[in-house]
């Protein structure tokens, strides 16, 4: 899992909050340090986590950015700041969403929601 947030906290919660799912989590603080990561690793992660504000590129940005390079991985968003999403993107509105602060329920379903679509396109 990779998540994208340049609050440092969060990255700490989502660590202890999947600490016994046993999957790698990979934490980076802005869009382009996201987009590193991606490339470094061999593996694509089955689900990238976007925090919608951030410095530089935002996270619909960088979905979008995402969404046409990742073949399996599934993309989620999420925000501490907005709750209407009607005046979202037509083409983002599908991407699932956590509003923060979210319940570890609420993560882990979406981690096993994008491991379950994951095996069925393998």
């Amino acid at each position: 899992m990779l998540v994208i947030d340049d609050d440092e906290p969060i990255h700490r919660m989502i660590c202890e909050m999947l600490n016994d799912s046993g999957i790698e989590i990979v934490c980076a603080s802005d869009a382009e340090a996201g987009l590193k990561a991606l490339d470094r690793n061999r593996t694509e992660p089955v689900l990238v986590l976007i925090d919608v504000l951030m410095p530089g590129m935002d996270g619909l940005t960088l979905a979008r950015k995402l969404g046409s390079r990742l073949t399996r991985g599934k993309l989620a968003i999420m925000s501490g700041h907005l709750s209407n999403l009607s005046w979202w993107p037509v083409d983002l509105r599908e991407l699932p969403y956590l509003g923060k602060p979210f319940r570890m329920a609420e993560l882990k379903e979406l981690l096993a929601a994008a491991r379950l679509e994951s095996r069925r396109e393998t």
